[in-house]
């Protein structure tokens, strides 16, 4: 939480500092140190510290001097005068004079000195309330001002042609201007791991700036453009507003750079036709499933018209009726192998087909695949419920990985987990319940770090998130978030039997941002603080 830099000369003062106070309760997380003002000066610089204690004569530089060194680069630093009684009026001076908080008087009291420690914690407290509210409303500001964009955007996704063309026409007084044009953009990102997420906002970032740096390789130069994006999910949807069409150059060429791995991209068709965007959009969204069968590419082009034609006069794209008896066959033996080998070659036998036909005849294909194990587990007196997540049904689940063979993985998975329900005599017996939280358990410590929400879970293990909980409630008479907490503090537990971890690293490695959280919830399940709990077994 908060950083403390003691500056002493004497060694056995400062040791004793560090050991004197309960520095944890008071919220102090990690404390540095320096031998000198000048030493202590060049510390403050690196480590930032929120509080000072310092001495006030010191060999090189004193610590008055020092404080007016560090006041200019670190203002919201707090500084505590640690002085003797020959130096007390000299303390109380410097307090007048600003800068410094409060004083310690040596020979330090503990009740008093912890006191006046207190206080500056509060204030210090106080201050970064006060930041935080500050970055808050700015953030908010910022919200607001991109909300209109977002909004915008979402507008042509439900074909609102007319409110898009008017929130342009608030922002861009020369839309209506010749040589305006727009450009979609659709960009999607599928980490390697899937527990990987990034925050919306970070999210929105680096679509912006790829989308950019996308923009300037095409054109070759920095033409002024507005961007107006929107995020829906692992998806950004924007469009480019292009004041005037300088010459683009073949964008077929260039890629992505290698730490924007995990991030796909389709670039859509320029037009001065804006009641043409909602199509154009939509056909740059679609574009993005090339990835299915164009290996080692990152960015798309939507089909020419040209080449439609050609694509039209495809044969159909059906699931044989004998690959449907093999699935059900997979369903009932239960053999992993031999279901994984039969997807395998499903999804070979699909990728050869997509160049020559629609993905939604693709879309088709798989949801024969999908509906052919659902009615298994009807026929079988399976809770579809219980062995789904929303994105099968619905087939959303096409938007979450970077290529068929994994897509296809991924559901051989699922059919897995049916055949094992299935084998395992579902609802007869509570053996696959027992199975799913030993399951899910081990999925959680496997990510301990991470933050594992109950819709990740149920995506995982192809529940439906809504039945998920229940039996949670039903079966350990606990939700999601306690069992996740218990798992949590468990093994932090374990952690805190090792003395190589300091107690701030085992909050990290627990998977807790905030220090304060992490003790009041593990204070809440021990009873206990971590440090109190380390000090059980003599650390």
């Amino acid at each position: 939480m908060y950083k403390l830099l003691i500056v002493e000369d004497e060694p056995l003062i400062r040791t004793g500092l560090q050991h004197y106070f309960d520095w944890t309760e008071l919220g102090v997380t990690t404390i540095v140190e320096a031998a000198n003002g000048k030493e202590g000066w060049l510390t403050a610089l690196h480590e930032q510290p929120d509080l000072i204690i310092t001495d006030i004569r010191m060999p090189e530089m004193d610590g008055l001097q020092m404080i007016e060194h560090i006041r200019a680069t670190l203002p919201d630093t707090l500084f505590i005068i640690l002085t003797g009684f020959n130096d007390f009026e000299y303390a109380q001076k410097a307090i007048r004079l600003g800068g410094v908080h409060a004083f310690l008087l040596k020979p330090l009291e503990y009740e008093e000195s912890f006191s006046t420690l207190q206080s500056c914690m509060s204030t210090l407290k106080q201050r970064r309330n006060e930041q935080a509210q500050r970055t808050a409303l700015e953030l908010q500001a910022s919200e607001n001002k991109s909300y209109t964009s977002n909004q915008l955007v979402k507008f042509l996704l439900e074909n609102d042609h007319a409110a898009w063309e008017e929130g342009i026409r608030q922002q861009c007084s020369d839309f209506g201007h010749l040589t305006m044009g727009c450009q979609p953009f659709v960009l999607t990102w599928l980490p390697a791991n899937p527990s990987q997420t990034y925050e919306r906002r970070e999210f929105y970032q680096h679509a912006e700036r790829i989308i950019r740096n996308s923009l300037e390789t095409i054109y070759r130069s920095r033409i002024p453009t507005q961007l107006f994006l929107y995020i829906d999910k692992t998806k950004c949807y924007a469009v480019a507003l292009l004041h005037d069409q300088a010459d683009s150059h073949d964008a077929d060429h260039f890629s992505l750079p290698a730490n924007d791995s995990s991030f796909f991209m389709a670039i859509g068709k320029w037009t001065t036709d804006s009641t043409q965007l909602t199509q154009l959009l939509r056909q740059t969204d679609q574009a993005l499933y090339q990835r299915y069968y164009q290996d080692k590419r990152q960015i798309f082009f939507p089909i020419a018209a040209s080449e439609a034609p050609t694509r039209a006069k495809d044969s159909r794209l059906l699931l044989e009726e004998a690959d449907k008896n093999r699935i059900i066959a997979g369903l009932e033996s239960g053999n992993p192998i031999e279901i994984e080998q039969l997807m395998s070659r499903l999804a070979y036998e699909l990728r050869t087909h997509l160049p020559h036909t629609s993905m939604d005849r693709g879309f088709a294909f798989m949801q024969e695949i999908i509906s052919t194990t659902v009615r298994f587990a009807h026929r079988n007196g399976i809770p579809v419920e219980g062995v789904y997540s929303e994105k099968l049904l619905k087939l959303t689940c096409v938007d979450d990985f970077p290529t068929l063979d994994a897509l296809f993985s991924w559901l051989a998975a699922w059919m897995v987990q049916v055949s094992d329900v299935y084998r395992d005599e579902f609802p007869s017996t509570n053996h696959q319940d027992v199975l799913i939280f030993e399951h899910i358990e081990a999925y959680i410590k496997e990510h301990i770090d991470q933050d594992i929400t109950l819709q990740m879970v149920a995506d995982r293990f192809f529940y439906n998130p809504s039945y998920l909980s229940r039996i949670f409630k039903k079966k350990l008479d606990k939700n999601y978030m306690r069992f996740v907490t218990e798992i949590r503090i468990h093994y932090a537990q374990e952690c805190l039997k090792k003395p190589e971890y300091l107690v701030t690293d085992v909050c990290t490695m627990c998977g807790y941002k905030s220090y304060k959280h992490f003790v009041k919830t593990f204070r809440s399940i021990t009873n206990m603080t971590p440090t109190d709990y380390r000090k059980k077994w003599g650390w």
